[in-house]
């Protein structure tokens, strides 16, 4: 059984729907692949093909930051002694910053749980009704509501409904939003 690998990325193309891909293939065939379909040995191809367009080669090695030049070894024996007191003091410092942090996440944490157990939350007043429609006119947004103690409806500010029946205007926007409706699910 013959398997066909990708062997060299010919080119990149960005549509408004997405990302493709032309490869050349084992077999000699060539193909258009879409970002989303793309295999490991494609995301290689299409990793040094970024990296050549950037101008950078792909064979080449990364430096590595970590190894030190043969120059930076000959050091002098009082600049290594200084560097090792720096590295030790640093070290005992960073020890003693996860001591304080944890201390100061232990009071915080016992300062949060005194005060959770003293204040809960207190129910908003809210008028009873019911909103049937919204309209915006001139920056001013206003609400068609029909209070449970009356049986007329009435145009009401969003700065009155907001001190009047604030639970009313959040099941009808909450309405709008989930359902894409007139706020069906506002009515009690």
């Amino acid at each position: 059984m013959n398997i066909k690998h990708p062997i060299e990325l010919i080119k990149k193309k960005v549509n408004s729907d997405g990302i493709t891909y032309k490869f050349r293939w084992s077999n000699n065939s060539v193909s258009i692949e879409p970002m989303t379909q793309l295999t490991q040995e494609m995301l290689v191809l299409v990793n040094d093909y970024e990296l050549r367009n950037l101008g950078f080669d792909p064979q080449e090695p990364k430096p590595q930051k970590h190894i030190k030049q043969d120059s930076q070894m000959i050091r002098q024996p009082e600049e290594q002694k200084r560097e090792r007191r720096q590295s030790e003091k640093r070290d005992k410092s960073l020890d003693k910053a996860p001591e304080k942090q944890k201390q100061a996440k232990d009071s915080d944490s016992v300062q949060t749980n005194n005060t959770t157990g003293n204040t809960a939350h207190k129910p908003r007043k809210s008028k009873p009704c019911q909103v049937k429609s919204v309209k915006h006119d001139c920056g001013r947004i206003e609400f068609f509501v029909c209070f449970d103690d009356s049986t007329e409806s009435k145009w009401v500010s969003l700065e009155e409904m907001k001190e009047k029946a604030p639970l009313a205007v959040c099941e009808f926007l909450l309405g709008k939003v989930k359902y894409g409706g007139g706020g069906a699910s506002n009515k009690k």
